[in-house]
């Protein structure tokens, strides 16, 4: 079964120049799939992940997200929507300072309106999961850049949404502390079947999802699939990279 169905999804931004950031994408991913999304900087993928988390419209085509269709929702229907069916992970952590870790993990489950008990039993559950059991007392400040990664991560999944949305998730870590968010997901994604969608400028990054679609001036360029040999995947996104051109900067980050 397909989470997401786009169909022929374009968006322009109007201004003195109307500026075409997508054109005609058409894009599935099934329930269960790892998918990354990569290309130039001003390719459209922030964009194209932009749509899917119902924060950007399309200016046409069609979009079902595990079915439902984003915008035929009112603002408060698309709220719920946002917060059952969807996790977020973001570059910078989006934590917030003055909770602690646990609090920060247990914010989607207190807006449901969940009960204490279950919210305990869940977050000891996605600790254990991530490795950050002995940090659920801490403040945000007190905690690596890692560990706060992992921390969003856990809020991302706590209340088991249908698909996690990652904006590049290793994008302020070093390469260790990538290598480990990346595990992660990985584990997340293969052991709860949780569907995935990662934009990344890391070849790294994208080598542990199980296909990456590469974008270019706002249209599809090339799609190509991981098989069992992350080594050998890793090799094959480098190749479409160079291909693709764009910044030196965002391949300044190659390391294996």
């Amino acid at each position: 079964m397909d989470i997401l169905k786009m169909k022929n999804i374009s968006k322009v931004y109007d201004g003195k120049v109307a500026h075409k950031a997508l054109e005609d994408i058409d894009l599935s991913i099934e329930e269960g799939e790892f998918v990354g999304i990569m290309g130039p900087s001003g390719s459209g993928k922030s964009t194209l992940l932009n749509m899917v988390a119902t924060i950007d419209e399309p200016t046409s085509g069609s979009i079902q997200v595990n079915g439902k269709d984003p915008l035929r929702l009112n603002h408060n229907e698309l709220a719920v929507f946002r917060r059952r069916e969807l996790g977020f992970v973001f570059q910078d952590f989006n934590l917030l300072p003055t909770l602690t870790v646990e609090e920060n993990i247990v914010l989607p489950l207190t807006l449901e309106g969940v009960r204490i008990k279950e919210m305990e039993k869940r977050v000891v559950a996605v600790a254990e999961k991530l490795g950050i059991h002995p940090i659920l007392k801490k403040r945000t400040y007190e905690i690596s850049g890692g560990q706060a990664q992992r921390v969003a991560i856990a809020r991302a999944i706590i209340h088991r949404p249908k698909m996690v949305l990652a904006d590049e998730p290793t994008g302020n870590l070093d390469s260790k502390a990538s290598r480990t968010v990346m595990t992660m997901l990985e584990r997340i994604n293969k052991e709860d079947q949780t569907t995935m969608m990662m934009v990344t400028h890391d070849p790294v990054a994208a080598s542990y999802t199980e296909r990456v679609v590469f974008i270019k001036d706002g249209k599809l360029f090339n799609e190509i699939h991981r098989g069992d040999n992350r080594q050998a995947f890793f090799q094959k996104i480098i190749d479409v990279l160079s291909l693709l051109g764009g910044d030196a900067s965002d391949l300044s980050s190659i390391r294996v």
